[in-house]
């Protein structure tokens, strides 16, 4: 993907969110910074529960109500959304930040007409729209996102719909405010492969067609191969690694990103797909030192007792393990990975 060099739209600074848990506070968010350009894809990725749905949450305003901001910034349009008012989150929602939810059958309405569902937001966002020309708007939205027959379309209900249909939809009610960022929370992990891809090359369409700047939330990289300009990996409410789509899928550096891109499918070969080893560590307890260290096969010494920071490959390429530190054993990307990663470049199958 291309490197767009643009303003900065959204700037997420240090932020570190917990809930109110019966057992304690749990840490789910734990010092993540990364920041949006106008007119690129940014993608977050990591297994569930690493943070990434809170992370966007936060930036939504709509965090649960047992949530705790306890530190970072999030500056949007000179303002800190951390700080910011419902009511004026009101003007900044849908209109400013559009966010696609990840099951459009639970974020539809079930008894409430699509047509009614699209013309409620767009008059709630324009005080002066009539319903005429709201209903003018909502088909041109329907059109725009590939429904079909959308005059008759309009009057139906969510279960007459398809799940792609149904994203569809969810789609043109996020762009109904004409937002210039889209957040788009794991949009297709409810859809089968072949709607899967449909789906992202229309959002790939509208964020060329609108210029708008878009934040795609997932925990298969795969999905974001041919997407996103940067890509950010998230372990235990932390950003690992971080670079551009060419170097986190070619020249990956942590050891977590590493077992995320050989879990990935390969095309190419029959291979067995390998699994993360372990499980997430409790968050009301994190561990001391680096949170993956019990399931990296790579981990040194100092891994369970000290945090490691973050170490610069580039001017876009950031990783936070010890095994880039200049004392370190030199370790060779697996075999396996390695092997994927070759075919990959050789078939364009992600480009690089």
């Amino acid at each position: 993907m291309e490197n767009i060099k643009q303003e900065t739209v959204l700037k997420v600074e240090d932020l570190r969110i917990s809930f109110r848990a019966y057992g304690g506070l749990v840490k789910a968010v734990r010092g993540v910074s990364f920041d949006v350009k106008r007119g690129e894809t940014v993608a977050i990725v990591g297994e569930s529960g690493s943070g990434k749905s809170v992370s966007i949450k936060a930036i939504m305003g709509i965090l649960a109500g047992n949530a705790i901001i306890e530190d970072g910034r999030i500056e949007y349009d000179g303002m800190d959304l951390t700080k910011v008012t419902e009511e004026d989150f009101h003007h900044i929602r849908g209109n400013r930040i559009g966010l696609i939810f990840q099951d459009p059958l639970s974020a539809l309405n079930p008894i409430m007409k699509i047509g009614k569902q699209i013309t409620e937001v767009l008059l709630i966002n324009d005080k002066k729209m009539t319903k005429e020309a709201a209903k003018e708007k909502a088909l041109d939205l329907m059109r725009a996102v590939g429904i079909p027959q959308p005059e008759l379309r309009f009057d139906q209900y969510p279960f007459q719909f398809s799940g792609g249909m149904r994203q569809r939809i969810v789609i043109a009610i996020a762009l109904a405010g004409d937002p210039e960022i889209l957040i788009c929370d794991e949009p297709t992990t409810a859809l089968d492969v072949t709607v899967q891809a449909k789906i992202l090359e229309l959002i790939n369409k509208i964020k060329r067609e609108r210029n708008l700047s878009v934040i795609f939330i997932t925990h298969d990289l795969g999905v974001v191969a041919n997407m996103a300009d940067r890509v950010n990996v998230m372990y235990a409410g932390k950003i690992v690694e971080t670079g551009t789509s060419e170097e986190i899928f070619f020249k990956p550096a942590h050891p977590y990103t590493w077992a995320l891109l050989s879990s990935m499918p390969d095309l190419q070969t029959n291979e067995r797909l390998l699994a993360i080893p372990g499980t997430p560590p409790n968050m009301i307890h994190p561990p001391k030192g680096d949170a993956f260290a019990a399931r990296n096969r790579y981990a040194l010494k100092i891994d369970y007792e000290q945090e490691p920071p973050y170490f610069k490959l580039s001017d876009t390429h950031y990783a936070a393990t010890w095994l880039l530190h200049p004392k370190a054993p030199k370790v060779e990307l697996p075999a396996v990975l390695q092997a994927r990663i070759d075919r990959m470049r050789k078939s364009g199958e992600i480009d690089g």
